[in-house]
């Protein structure tokens, strides 16, 4: 047995993952995909980069990967801190109920839908250049929930409180957009990878590009 071979065997008997041959290292593009474009570039080093583009949406992960069979395993880094985080609220004694969206930057985020509860019942409001959503005469408020058309992300319901007028809301742009490929196994064909995250009946052809 060559000292490769007994390598790759100790490293299987101690649960590592084996180093990734050099031939499926590479650089890899969607095809066949219309109104889309997506790369995977897997790194000899283990490490990779993938990136999707749909309309407006934009996503993204980084992370490690390794052979496993005949496929390619992928596991991204994860992003500190949740999607969105109810930052602070205040009471302004206005008639009007506000919701406040911001991004890590401190910038207001627009076209976000919000859907406040309370006294009155539901009420939808879409925010403005200033991340504002607007409730004129709701009293009471009780949870809010926010919506993201371009990545139909929601926040779920976040409570707040009744006796304040002004709510304060961190959107946390890389958690909505990065890809959280857990042990995610794309087949190899060939030049190609096959992706079954985003269609698990259909999947997506990645082909190998020439250096």
């Amino acid at each position: 047995m060559s000292v490769v071979a007994l390598l790759l065997v100790l490293l299987h008997l101690a649960g590592v993952p084996a180093p990734a041959p050099p031939a499926v290292a590479g650089h890899y593009v969607l095809e066949n995909a219309h109104e889309m474009g997506s790369e995977l570039v897997l790194k000899p080093d283990g490490q990779f980069d993938y990136m999707l583009a749909y309309g407006a949406a934009d996503y993204r992960a980084t992370g490690k990967w390794h052979i496993a069979g005949e496929t390619v395993v992928l596991n991204s880094k994860i992003p500190d801190g949740a999607p969105f985080r109810l930052l602070r609220s205040s009471d302004l004694r206005s008639p009007d109920l506000r919701v406040w969206i911001t991004g890590a930057n401190g910038k207001g985020v627009a076209n976000l839908d919000v859907t406040l509860t309370a006294a009155e019942g539901e009420s939808k409001a879409r925010t403005d250049r200033d991340g504002m959503a607007l409730f004129p005469g709701m009293t009471n408020p009780k949870s809010v929930v926010i919506h993201v058309p371009v990545y139909d992300k929601d926040s779920g319901t976040i409570a707040v409180n009744s006796a304040h007028t002004d709510f304060y809301i961190e959107l946390n742009g890389d958690a909505i957009t990065t890809v959280p490929s857990r042990g995610e196994a794309l087949k190899i064909s060939g030049d190609t990878l096959e992706m079954l995250y985003w269609d698990k009946n259909k999947p997506m052809v990645y082909r190998k590009q020439d250096k």
